[in-house]
């Protein structure tokens, strides 16, 4: 009897972690009333903003997460989908930055129709990574728990710096609350997870307003940590974008995927938040865009990948 009861037990364990690990791996298709929920709403505030966007004009939508309140975290992608050269695209991580959004619903709209270009290319976007900070009035910077996702991943400094850096350089101002912890928050899970999944060789978050293109990974100056090929590749692809380092800050995308992963990461930073000038940055930025899904990165970081996140506690 007692055998039967401990088969029973390892056999339950065993669907335990199969469906974990599937619910982990799966991505669901947008559809049925979540679907006519979302765009009901995506649309009233593209209206609002008086921009001639549709968020749901044919765009097959795949739910990686829901965020604190329950939106789904939605992402689309295009091109190979066994293609090495594959770039990760996050915007609107705060939620009164504006325009970002309208850059990655804009560039979806684009690669949907261009599909056949994206030779040996994969492009992944997820335009709304806080849809509670965006659909909140007013809008806020930080997510419907009050933390600022750009300061909530598990970056090796984190424990030792974020609240410290964030009491002292920043005078515990709420809008750029770490959390209490760590990889705290879904919709910066949600963002950890989709570099797991997708597995990008370079990634661009869109943020505003400082008006510049910053550059966090791998160059020939951390030639002790990353191989040395790989490091100089890095260094001209940020080059070629023309990106300028600014430093880490502790708990920061590209503190986390570049620094601590390897993957170099872009933050473009527009002008403003100006929901009137966001076409206009669409038509200043969209060719840079397509030079960084073009330039091709060597898969390093990639294979790394799941034994670095792996690495992370809580992880």
């Amino acid at each position: 009897m007692r055998i039967a009861i401990f088969v029973l037990f390892i056999f339950w364990i065993g669907i335990q972690g199969s469906t974990s690990a599937t619910a982990s791996e799966a991505s669901l298709q947008l559809s049925g009333d979540s679907a006519q929920k979302w765009c009901k709403e995506m649309r009233q505030s593209v209206t609002s903003l008086k921009w001639k966007i549709d968020p749901c004009d044919g765009i097959q939508w795949k739910v990686g997460g829901k965020s604190v309140q329950g939106r789904p975290l939605v992402y689309a992608e295009f091109g190979d989908p066994n293609a090495e050269n594959t770039t990760l695209i996050f915007s609107t991580v705060h939620g009164d930055e504006i325009t970002p959004l309208f850059l990655g619903i804009q560039l979806i709209q684009w690669l949907k129709t261009r599909q056949s270009q994206l030779v040996k290319t994969r492009v992944v976007v997820a335009p709304l990574v806080n849809p509670d900070g965006f659909m909140s009035f007013p809008r806020t910077r930080m997510n419907a728990h009050g933390v600022d996702l750009n300061r909530n991943f598990d970056t090796r400094d984190w424990k030792v710096h974020a609240l410290l850096s964030w009491k002292k350089k920043y005078r515990s101002d709420p809008r750029r609350f770490p959390g209490n912890e760590p990889r705290s928050e879904p919709e910066t899970l949600f963002q950890e997870e989709m570099i797991r999944r997708v597995r990008p060789q370079k990634i661009l978050s869109v943020h505003s307003p400082l008006n510049f293109l910053d550059y966090d990974g791998p160059s020939t100056l951390t030639l002790s940590q990353f191989p040395s090929d790989y490091a100089r590749v890095c260094d001209r692809f940020r080059r070629r974008m023309n990106a300028t380092s600014s430093g880490y800050f502790p708990g920061s995308l590209g503190n986390y995927a570049g620094r601590d992963l390897g993957i170099p990461t872009l933050t473009l930073e527009l002008p403003s938040a100006d929901p009137k000038k966001a076409e206009a940055y669409w038509n200043k930025f969209n060719q840079g865009i397509l030079t960084m899904i073009q330039f091709t990165v060597p898969s390093y970081a990639t294979r790394n990948l799941s034994h670095s996140i792996d690495l992370k506690p809580g992880g």
